[in-house]
């Protein structure tokens, strides 16, 4: 869907909601990843171990890791992150 909502975002030259349609996606793309990690290890009998999870509140990129400096995806710095 969020190709759909950015192609009409662009056609009407919305550039703050083209900006949040690319931000969704592409941390989408990070949680199909980590769905895809978490559903593996619990198909083999076993719970998951993340640990602490990061996100950015700007647009939902996520991480395991040591929060980034800036976000990978709109650049927020590192104080947008919070823990969970």
């Amino acid at each position: 869907m969020y190709p759909a909502y950015m192609a009409v975002s662009q056609f009407q030259e919305e550039k703050d909601a083209t900006r949040t349609f690319h931000g969704a996606l592409e941390a989408e793309k990070i949680h199909e990843v980590m769905y895809s990690d978490a559903k593996k290890v619990v198909d083999g009998g076993e719970d998951i171990q993340i640990g602490k999870i990061y996100i950015c509140s700007i647009c939902g990129y996520t991480t395991t890791n040591q929060v980034p400096e800036k976000c990978p995806i709109c650049g927020a710095p590192r104080s947008k992150f919070v823990e969970f």
